[in-house]
Order: C-alpha cells, then sequence, then structure tokens
C-alpha cells in the first residue's frame, strides 16, 4: 500500500484499504489476515497523517477447543509522515516515518497495526466448553466419561482463607 505525497491534495481525503498481511510471528497464530477499509488522510503543511479504523478478518483456532473460526477485529492505524526532517512527533504510540516527496510505502506500518491489533485471547464463543483436561475430548461436542476428582489431598494442610479462625 503505498501514499503519494505529491499527488496527495491538500486537507482531507480518504485512502481506500483492501489487503491481505502474512502474519509469520506465532506458531499457532493467523497465517493470514485480510483488511478492508478507508483511512482519512490528511495532507497538512510540514506532515501527512493517516488515520482511522479498519476492518480485519482472519481464521485462528480457538483458545478453548482447538476448532479453527473466523475472527473479526478492528484495527486502529495512525501513521504521521514528517516531511520537515527537523521536527520530532510527540506521540509516542503513532508511528512516525520521515520522507519529504515521493510514495511513502504503508505496507509495514499497517501490518504492524494488524499484529498489535491481533486478540490476545482468541476463542470461538463466550460458551466453549473446550477440551477435556485428561481424555482430550471436545466437550463442546458431547461428554466424556472422566471422573472428576473434585478435591486433591495434596491440598489438606493449606489453611482456608475464607475461615476467620485461621
Amino acid at each position: 500500500m503505498k501514499l503519494d505525497l505529491d499527488r496527495t491534495p491538500t486537507g482531507r481525503s480518504d485512502l481506500p484499504i483492501e489487503a491481505r498481511y502474512a502474519l509469520e510471528f506465532d506458531p499457532i497464530g493467523p497465517d493470514k489476515v485480510v483488511v478492508k477499509g478507508a483511512l482519512l488522510v490528511d495532507n497538512l503543511e510540514s506532515r501527512c497523517v493517516v488515520h482511522g479504523e479498519l476492518a480485519a478478518v482472519t481464521t485462528v483456532a480457538c483458545g478453548r477447543c482447538l476448532q479453527d473460526f473466523g475472527l473479526g477485529f478492528t484495527v486502529p492505524v495512525e501513521v504521521v509522515v514528517l516531511r520537515d526532517a527537523e521536527r520530532e512527533s510527540e506521540d509516542a504510540d503513532t508511528l512516525v516515518i520521515h520522507q519529504r516527496r515521493g510514495e511513502v510505502d504503508l505496507t509495514e506500518a499497517l501490518r504492524e497495526a494488524v499484529v498489535l491489533a491481533l486478540p490476545q485471547t482468541r476463542i470461538c464463543r463466550d460458551d466453549c466448553k473446550g477440551l477435556c483436561a485428561r481424555c482430550g475430548a471436545d466437550l463442546n461436542e458431547d461428554q466424556c466419561s472422566c471422573v472428576d476428582d473434585e478435591f486433591d489431598p495434596r491440598w489438606d494442610d493449606l489453611p482456608d482463607l475464607d475461615d476467620p479462625a485461621t
């Protein structure tokens, strides 16, 4: 995704985005993410600010049952392109690119925004029961025949924190 600084009109304009990013940072994370939307471009005298939110969709494995499901999330984006190399950005959360003219490649900045916005906890649905800790059966599909031990005797000697006498 490129932004042409020389052809971008002064003032506010839209930058349509439709891209596919490969995320090769996590062995259990998504491989590819599709990002769509439009960002606002505020072209000022000494800087060009690209900001807004994009919609992202990917396929990931559930953290409880390990089944693949489609995950949609929003990606907040804020990139500042400074044309005056002497100035520095005041906001540490904003990605700053120094370039006077020509095309600015926003690919890596958008990919970084996608990686930062990707939810760390990926659950297929709120009522997902996950897998049985003993036999590995998917508890969403059927009940397993494992016996659930209510209490581990190794904890007998610990004091009860709810009892005011201890």
